[in-house]
C-alpha cells in the first residue's frame, strides 16, 4: 500500500496551517503525519499546530529546503515512511514553488511507497493587487500548479476581492481540477483525492509504452471563426511519461506542414519532457515554447480544419514517436549531452577526470560529500563554450532545473567518481553538479541536480 501525500502550498499567510488543523480534525481515524517547513527558526507553525491531536509533526526550519537542501526534505520523508502513517500532508513555506516539491518527491528514493495527491494552493483574495511585482509573479506561479485552487478567508474579502480571484482562476490553463471557496480553511474531503480518470488515477505508462486518454468534442469554434468544418480532441498522459522535446518539435512542424486533407488550426499543449515539462503553442500558423509549472500530467488539445477522420490519428501517431523509451532513457544516462544553440557535444566520465584542476575528493568545498570532480569552468574553457547566457541542467529521469546563469554554472563541479569506480546512482551518479553556496545569481533550485545528462545552453 502507498501513502497519500497532500502539499498544502500557498503564499505567506494564506491560511496553510489553519487548513491543515482542519484536516486533521476531520481524520482523527486515521494516523497522520505532517511536515512542516517553517522559514523562520521560531517554527511557529509547528507550536500552532502541536496541540493534543493524535499526528505527528515533523518541522524542517530555516528556509525553503525543497530547493536548498532537497536532501534534508527527502531524509525528513524517509523517516516519516518509516512510522507507518495512513497519511502525509506537507506544508511548505509560503515562498515555495509546489512544482519543486513535486518534482522532489517524484525523484526520491521513496517514490514507490507514496502516492501524490492533489497540489492544493491557497490564495487570500484580499492580497490579490496589493501584492508586490515579485510576490504576485510567486502567487501566480504557485496557482499554476494548482490541482486544487482555494479562495480563503471569504468572510473577510468584498466582491471586488472575489472578482479579481476569479479572474485569476479563469486566466488558467490547463484549468485546475477544481476552484473552492472557503473560509477558516475548510476543504472537502472529496477534493483531496484524484476524480477518477486524473493525476494519480491516469494509467501509467509501462514497457516504455505511454497509455494515452484522449477525449473528442466534436465541432468546436476555432479562433472566433464558425464551428462548421471545426473538430476538436484532447489528449492526456500520466506524467511518468518523458517525451523527447526534439521529436515533439519535429511532430509539431509535420502538423503545421500539412495533414492530408486537414489543416492544424490549434494546438496547445504541454508535455513532461528530458528538459522539463514545456508549453507547446500552435496558433496562427507561428509555433511557441516556454518552460511549465504544470506538474499534474502531460496534455494536449488540438482544433483542425477540414477532413479530420485521418488527422488525429496521424498526429496521435506523431506524438506517440515522441515518447522516451526506458532504453533511450537507461543509455543518455552514461553521458553528459552539452546542447549549444549551433551543436551538440557528449561527454564522458574520462573527459571529465582528464580536465585540469579537478579535485580528487569534493568533501574539501562540499563537507557532506564524497568522490571526484572537475570544474564545470574547466570544461567551458576547454571546448569554447559560450560565455553568456544561461543553461537549463537535465537528469536521467526527466527532470530539469531552472535556468542558471552560465557565469555561476562554471563555479560548480561535476562528481564523477567514487573510489575511482563512476559515481554510482544511488549516490547520485554517474554525474553529479554541485554548485557552492553564495555563488552570485546561481538558482537555489540548480545547486545540486542528481544524474545529470544533458546540459542546454540557450542564449538570454
Amino acid at each position: 500500500m502507498t501513502v497519500p501525500v497532500h502539499i498544502i502550498s500557498g503564499f505567506l499567510g494564506t491560511g496553510k496551517t489553519t487548513a491543515i488543523r482542519a484536516q486533521l480534525e476531520a481524520r482523527r481515524d486515521e494516523r497522520v503525519a505532517v511536515i512542516v517547513n517553517d522559514f523562520g527558526e521560531a517554527s511557529l507553525d509547528e507550536a500552532t499546530l502541536a496541540g493534543d491531536a493524535p499526528f505527528e509533526i515533523t518541522n524542517i526550519p530555516g528556509g525553503c529546503v525543497y530547493c536548498t537542501a532537497p536532501e534534508g526534505f527527502v531524509d525528513a520523508v524517509a523517516a516519516v515512511l518509516e512510522t507507518g502513517p495512513d497519511r502525509l500532508l506537507i506544508e511548505p513555506t509560503g515562498l515555495a514553488r509546489p512544482q519543486d516539491i513535486v518534482d522532489t518527491l517524484r525523484r526520491c528514493p521513496q517514490k514507490d511507497q507514496i502516492a501524490l495527491a492533489p497540489v492544493v494552493v491557497f490564495v487570500d483574495p484580499a492580497r490579490i493587487g496589493r501584492e508586490t511585482a515579485d510576490e504576485r509573479e510567486l502567487v501566480e506561479l504557485q496557482a499554476g500548479v494548482a490541482d486544487v485552487l482555494v479562495a480563503n478567508r471569504i468572510d473577510l474579502c468584498t466582491d471586488d476581492d472575489l472578482t479579481r480571484f476569479d479572474a485569476l482562476a479563469a486566466g488558467l490553463w490547463p484549468q485546475p481540477l477544481a476552484v473552492h471557496k472557503t473560509s477558516h480553511g475548510r476543504i472537502p474531503g472529496r477534493l483531496m483525492e484524484w476524480p477518477e480518470g486524473e493525476g494519480g488515477a491516469l494509467p501509467k505508462a509501462a514497457s516504455g509504452e505511454a497509455a494515452i486518454a484522449h477525449h473528442e468534442h466534436g465541432p468546436h469554434p476555432a479562433q472566433g471563426a464558425s464551428s462548421e468544418g471545426y473538430a476538436a480532441r484532447s489528449y492526456k498522459w500520466s506524467a511518468d511519461v518523458v517525451f523527447s522535446g526534439e521529436r515533439l518539435g519535429r511532430a509539431l512542424l509535420r502538423m503545421q506542414e500539412g495533414l492530408a486533407g486537414a489543416e492544424l488550426a490549434r494546438f496547445k499543449g504541454i508535455f513532461r519532457t528530458q528538459e522539463g515539462f514545456t508549453l507547446f503553442e500552435v496558433a496562427g500558423g507561428t509555433a511557441h515554447q516556454q518552460r511549465s509549472a504544470h506538474r499534474r500530467d502531460s496534455r494536449a488539445d488540438l482544433i483542425v480544419r477540414g477532413d479530420a477522420s485521418g488527422a488525429f490519428e496521424r498526429i496521435e501517431n506523431w506524438i506517440a514517436g515522441a515518447v522516451l523509451t526506458s532504453n533511450e532513457i537507461e543509455a543518455a544516462a552514461h553521458q553528459i549531452e552539452i546542447a549549444l544553440p549551433d551543436g551538440r557535444v557528449r561527454i564522458g566520465q574520462r573527459d571529465l577526470a582528464a580536465l585540469p584542476g579537478g579535485l580528487d575528493d569534493v568533501s574539501s568545498i562540499f563537507p557532506k560529500r564524497a568522490g571526484a570532480a572537475a570544474r564545470v569552468d574547466a570544461l567551458w574553457k576547454e571546448l569554447g563554450f559560450p560565455q553568456t547566457g544561461v543553461a537549463v541542467v537535465c537528469a536521467f529521469d526527466g527532470f530539469a532545473s531552472e535556468p542558471v546563469p552560465i557565469a555561476a554554472l562554471r563555479q560548480g563541479w561535476l562528481i564523477h567518481a567514487l573510489d575511482e569506480a563512476p559515481l554510482p546512482q544511488e549516490k547520485g551518479g554517474p554525474f553529479r553538479l554541485m554548485i557552492p553556496d553564495g555563488v552570485p545569481d546561481a538558482p537555489s533550485s540548480c545547486a545540486n541536480v542528481k544524474g545529470v545528462v544533458r546540459i542546454v545552453v540557450k542564449d538570454d
